[in-house]
């Protein structure tokens, strides 16, 4: 856990942005399409779980529990390579040009599920790979050039970071009876952004969390934000969901009713959170008057 920063406390607020340009996304869209590709086909059912993988670090010790098939996000593929595991699936969907870097191993048995946003540079280092292109929603570029094109494709939403976004995909993939999620602590662990280190420079703030403190890039902030509203829909369509590790968002995770086998809540503390939302409705009751039955019209 982070020690509490000295200084006052003061509540956050964000809006997300893109890290590349609409004229990058666009010219790495033009070149798919250009390029040609075998394109993502919705499967109906999954029997099995399925583990996606991120590369939080705490998944250094967390990988011995991965059940099921694996999609693994970013670099958790050459981590889970290293480890002797070979994912029956890799996601890359973010449109940088650093992406080009972010496998370095590619494994003939391994199915690479490759956004068309994404950089040439990722398709070059895939080249001779089984490649399948699948579309990311996020502005009109996609379907525009689907429409322009022809074409009727899936277009895949979801979450703004690889994890989150890829509980969207695995469910397009079948798997819509078990998820479990590995490395996706969004903060730090002993100074560490990522099991294998990070391929990019990153900014640090330190957040307070339901009375625990987290050191995180904006970044991270912003994916707890995307579990926080998926989790509810995963959960809300049958979907088991299962949260690996002890990171922020496997501590959140405790408190919308996702299993979390790395954390133990104990009596005290459920104790503690019910109290505290019984203040917090209190609160809410005594600051509407409408609840009350009254009226704050003027």
């Amino acid at each position: 856990m982070t020690t509490p920063p000295k200084g006052p406390v003061t509540p956050l607020v964000m809006m997300g942005v893109n890290n590349t340009t609409e004229e990058v996304v666009m010219s790495n869209l033009e070149a798919t399409f250009a390029r040609g590709y075998v394109p993502f086909v919705e499967v109906k059912e999954q029997k099995g779980p399925v583990s996606i993988v991120g590369a939080g670090p705490s998944l250094s010790w967390t990988y011995q529990d991965i059940v099921g098939d694996v999609l693994a996000c970013n670099s958790a593929h050459d981590f889970l390579i290293s480890k002797g595991i070979i994912p029956k699936y890799a996601m890359v969907w973010d449109a940088h040009p650093i992406m080009g870097n972010i496998i370095k191993t590619p494994h003939k048995d391994v199915t690479y599920l490759v956004a068309s946003r994404c950089h040439p540079s990722v398709f070059e280092k895939l080249q001779g790979f089984n490649v399948v292109v699948w579309h990311a929603l996020g502005g009109d570029c996609v379907e525009k050039m689907l429409i322009e094109r022809n074409r009727m494709e899936p277009i895949i939403a979801g979450g703004s970071a690889s994890v989150t976004r890829a509980t969207h995909v695995a469910g397009a993939l079948g798997y819509t009876k078990e998820m479990h999620l590995f490395g996706i602590d969004s903060c730090y662990r002993e100074g560490e952004s990522h099991v294998s280190g990070s391929i990019g420079t990153l900014n640090e703030i330190v957040i307070r969390v339901c009375g625990r403190w987290f050191t995180v890039a904006p970044w991270m902030a912003l994916q707890v934000g995307d579990f926080k509203m998926l989790a509810p829909l995963l959960k809300g369509n049958g979907i088991r969901l299962v949260v690996h590790g002890t990171g922020l968002i496997p501590y959140v995770a405790t408190f919308m009713d996702c299993e979390t086998p790395d954390i133990h809540i104990g009596l005290v503390e459920k104790l503690r959170r019910w109290i505290h939302g019984l203040i917090v409705l209190f609160l809410e009751i005594k600051n509407s008057p409408q609840l009350l039955g009254g009226s704050n019209a003027r």
